[in-house]
């Protein structure tokens, strides 16, 4: 079984939301997810009418409230999952997490995943907090939501952490059905172990199958060790997306498109190094803790651009025909990903691939659908 859900709309008009939502639903997606971003993963000085043509009418860094994204969403729907990808605790107090996804949890009817993760630099540092310890951070954030979560009615909370504190606390919003899954945002190791002792969800974005099934050995062997069934964890990835009817045309937005190869600046300096190349942007440069967009002007991101080569981008992307991402999802599946969540890049190479690049992926949802009923029935 392999579920694909996909991000949904950033940027006016609000309606695109419920509408986008109700039409992947109508095609049998899984999921649609939010971003939480103040600060987007391009350069504005790029973001111009001869580089993305009519994307142009908004800046790259336009962006509509996560939370509210996600009641807008499930206003038009009634089955799909509806999560944030992802939130953090660095902008958002435990408590107020707790709380707002507590109410999304009524809202949606218990379709809401509280997707978290340790943060982005470009959206804390700009905006006057410190982006420092993060992960550890996460960690004690989740402990204090699961601890108002599961506070008894009248109960006095008190909670006495390093980076959070609650004294005489209460937390009285009873669940709809049950309080949201927590899935959590990350690959590195430590991430993988706060996975397998927290959360009922794991979204990393990785580069490759391989990596992918590496890290999800952490995940499994941290159970063993605690004493947790690995199955209870759903296991998600998260992935850039190009896709076109042709290979060929994915391969010439690859090698021609400039935010196609500004979305490779995103990948970490050492799979640039595991190829035979150095980063662009620096011997170490790692995109979460290093980049903000904002602050790069038209030259050097053009410059970086220039020198992003074409192995690089195609191992940073998930690309190719419909038959081609089919076979390289399966893979996933086969390594143990259940949930896909697509970031749809195509139309960032070519603003015209808009309804084409969804169109291909509808065929990849209705060939796993497909295959979902056919297993299901030969189990029958």
């Amino acid at each position: 079984m392999l579920r694909i859900g996909v991000i949904g709309p950033t940027f006016p008009p609000i309606e695109s939301i419920a509408r986008v939502a109700k039409r992947i639903e109508e095609k049998g997606y899984d999921s649609i997810w939010f971003p939480d971003h103040l600060m987007g993963w391009f350069p504005q000085n790029i973001w111009t009418p001869e580089i993305v043509g009519p994307l142009a009418t908004y800046s790259p860094h336009t962006f509509f409230e996560t939370t509210l994204s996600i009641a807008v969403a499930a206003s038009s729907t009634q089955k799909i999952r509806i999560g944030s990808a992802v939130t953090e605790a660095i902008r958002h107090h435990p408590a107020m997490l707790a709380q707002s996804y507590a109410t999304l949890e009524h809202l949606t009817n218990s379709r809401v995943i509280l997707g978290i993760g340790a943060g982005e630099l470009e959206n804390v540092e700009p905006y006057g907090l410190k982006y420092e310890k993060v992960v550890g951070r996460m960690e004690e954030a989740i402990k204090v939501i699961k601890l108002l979560w599961e506070a008894k009615r009248d109960e006095l909370i008190n909670y006495n952490g390093t980076f959070f504190k609650l004294k005489n606390a209460v937390f009285e919003l009873p669940p709809l059905n049950k309080r949201p899954p927590i899935w959590i945002g990350g690959a590195g190791e430590r991430m993988c172990k706060i996975t397998a002792r927290y959360a009922e969800g794991w979204l990393p974005a990785v580069s490759n199958v391989e990596e992918y099934s590496g890290r999800l050995n952490i995940v499994r062997e941290e159970c063993d060790k605690i004493g947790r069934k690995f199955a209870e964890i759903e296991k998600g990835v998260y992935l850039k997306l190009i896709i076109d009817e042709r290979r060929e045309e994915c391969l010439r937005l690859m090698e021609e498109a400039p935010l196609i190869k500004a979305g490779a600046l995103l990948t970490p300096a050492i799979v640039y190094e595991k190829l035979g190349y150095k980063h662009p942007l620096g011997k170490d440069f790692y995109p979460f803790t290093d980049y903000i967009p904002a602050i790069y002007t038209k030259k050097d991101v053009m410059k970086a651009i220039k020198n992003v080569p074409l192995e690089v981008v195609q191992e940073s992307f998930l690309w190719g025909s419909v038959e081609d991402v089919i076979d390289k999802l399966d893979k996933y599946r086969k390594a143990g990903a259940q949930t896909i969540v697509l970031w749809n890049f195509t139309f960032f190479g070519d603003s015209t691939k808009v309804k084409s690049s969804y169109a291909c992926i509808d065929k990849v949802v209705e060939y796993f659908g497909d295959k979902t009923v056919k297993n299901s029935a030969g189990t029958g």
